[in-house]
């Protein structure tokens, strides 16, 4: 489908037409178009499929979506839903309209600790609503966090795109999914992955954030793996050894006397307790990697580490962001989560509301 070509014309959806403004994003399976939706003169944007043939991965996102929706937390720290449709036989999903994404954001504002802090906490947030669905994101990285709204509500990130989203990755062990400079060890090396693929990639967004660079670049899981291994050193024996991939980019010497080694083919305490849960975040062996219940309770955004007399200025800055976030948190869930699909929410109110 020629997207430029549907600028300026009108979609027919069953319960409403839409404008099509501009194209505003091209990917490999599908199209995004900021749209004017007659019914209500709002702007929306229209996920329209690439081909025919692409349908069905929308129809797995769909499915995806409609477990977020039927908990009512979509409005909170992941992209809300609307309505999914079809046009001249390609499958229509409709969004609500976002700002920029977090990559063009941090580009243009370079973050530090202050801001990083109530993004990292709303992207823990949304982990742990997904871990509650039992929901692999498999695609978390900055172009897929988009800033809500730079004006009326900054630093407001929602996360979006779950077009390869699973809800049975025991399904999936072996197959390459997401981008490589995001990947967890356990994708690259062909391991079992479930949700704590998610929190490694995270890790990797965090350390973006503060640094302005990938942590592990490269365009290929050979040049991730490289990169890893510097910055992380060698997986454990155990992994290397059930990896469906590891003789992909190692090479295996056997010894006489042990194990097999493997060789390739201000705020200077804050940036300590940001360094140490980054690193928790990015534990090579998944079973040993942080969860997101276990993030929400971390020092860095409790800020118990810091000592107010030495950085008053600091200190006082960073909690009055995270108190500005953490109550616009509860005021969303005491008003959007009345039914009875919420069973996260008192856990919420007790690790991440009632710090301060």
């Amino acid at each position: 489908m020629n997207f430029e070509q549907l600028v300026g014309r009108t979609i027919s959806g069953p319960s409403s037409d839409y404008e099509v403004e501009a194209v505003v994003g091209l990917g490999g399976q599908a199209g995004i178009l900021r749209c004017n939706k007659k019914l209500t003169n709002e702007t929306v944007v229209l996920k329209i499929t690439n081909k025919k043939d692409f349908n069905k991965f929308a129809e797995a996102e769909e499915k995806i979506l409609e477990v977020i929706a039927e908990t009512g937390r979509e409005s909170l720290n992941t992209v809300t839903w609307n309505d999914t449709f079809m046009f001249q036989g390609h499958s229509c999903l409709e969004f609500e309209k976002l700002d920029i994404s977090l990559d063009q954001y941090i580009q243009e504002n370079p973050l530090g600790l202050k801001e990083i802090r109530p993004i990292l906490y709303q992207l823990a947030d949304a982990l742990f609503f997904l871990e509650s669905c039992q929901i692999v994101h498999g695609d978390l990285k900055p172009v897929n966090i988009m800033m809500a709204d730079r004006l009326r509500r900054p630093l407001k990130v929602k996360l979006i795109d779950f077009g390869v989203a699973v809800s049975n990755p025991e399904d999936w062990m072996g197959v390459i999914r997401g981008t490589p400079a995001y990947m967890s060890p356990e994708m690259l090396l062909g391991l079992p992955f479930d949700l704590p693929f998610d929190m490694w990639s995270l890790g990797c967004v965090a350390a973006e954030m503060l640094t302005g660079a990938k942590l592990f670049p490269g365009g290929t899981e050979h040049d991730v793996i490289s990169g890893l291994l510097k910055v992380m050193g060698m997986p454990p024996g155990h992994m290397m050894s059930q990896g469906f991939y590891t003789d992909r980019y190692f090479n295996e010497e056997k010894t006489a006397e042990g194990p097999s080694v493997w060789t390739l083919k201000s705020e200077s305490s804050d940036r300590e307790a940001f360094v140490d849960l980054v690193t928790k975040m990015l534990s090579i062996d998944p079973a040993q990697r942080i969860t997101p219940v276990q993030m929400l309770e971390h020092p860095f955004f409790s800020l118990s580490h810091l000592d107010p007399s030495r950085h008053h200025n600091y200190v006082k800055l960073s909690a009055e962001l995270m108190v500005a976030w953490k109550w616009l948190l509860r005021e969303n869930m005491q008003t959007q989560h009345k039914g009875p699909h919420s069973p996260q929410l008192p856990l919420l109110y007790r690790i991440g509301l009632n710090s301060f």
